[in-house]
């Protein structure tokens, strides 16, 4: 099954979104903002991203531009 990396500040949506994820049968690690989104994908790619846009330190679109730099 497909692995998902969530990437947003609001704890509360994100375990919202896992439980509903995981009940269909997906992986899910957990970023509560962009900087550590990063460094988990760099660590463990996965195949799926699901980021928030407007985050503080790193917003979405900033931690998608530079993760599909380095990963093209």
């Amino acid at each position: 099954m497909a692995n998902i990396l969530i990437i947003d500040d609001d704890i509360q949506f994100r375990t919202m979104l896992r439980k509903m994820i995981e009940r269909n049968g997906y992986e899910v690690i957990e970023a509560s903002g962009g900087k550590e989104g990063i460094k988990l994908y760099r660590k463990n790619p996965t195949d799926l991203i699901i980021t928030d846009l407007i985050m503080p330190e790193k917003d979405g679109i900033e931690t998608i531009q530079e993760l599909k730099k380095d990963f093209p």
